[in-house]
């Protein structure tokens, strides 16, 4: 699962409210192995304005080279929605920062941070701390 952060979302969080701070977007690869150096794409899920978007296997024009899924952060046209699509768009490439290489401090920081989820209607949460992680995991189960 790759994750990022915005510091403000796009999203009505609140009832007759648009955009609030912190948001977080997603998309995971699903692989045949957990060998970087020797695994297919088998499929990919984003979080989407509602729900996962998800396809198994991602088209060849999303993918550089067989091993590399091209990923694109997206606000729908009315505003109301922000997530993670596939892109034909050549871009950057981003440096790729595992869970177990952030320090201890870093990943307790990350999983107990309150990101003013008191208020809002829908729960902001960081997707890779662990009970959020496996959740998303199998609802975003593509096959």
């Amino acid at each position: 699962m790759y994750a990022w952060y915005f510091p403000k979302g796009r999203q009505y969080i609140r009832k007759y409210k648009s955009g609030h701070r912190h948001f977080w977007s997603y998309a995971i690869v699903w692989t045949d192995s957990p060998n970087p150096g020797n695994s297919t794409i088998l499929g990919v899920s984003m979080s989407s304005g509602v729900g996962y978007m998800k396809r198994s296997p991602p088209k060849s024009k999303f993918v550089i080279d067989g091993t590399t899924v091209k990923f694109d952060s997206y606000g729908s046209f009315w505003g109301s929605k922000q997530g993670v699509r596939l892109t034909k768009k050549s871009g950057n490439l981003q440096d790729l920062i595992t869970w177990e290489q952030l320090s201890e401090e870093a990943r307790t920081a990350l999983s107990e941070a309150d990101f003013d989820v008191n208020w809002s209607l829908k729960k902001v949460v960081m997707p890779l701390k662990d009970d959020a992680f496996s959740e998303r995991l199998q609802k975003a189960y593509p096959f």
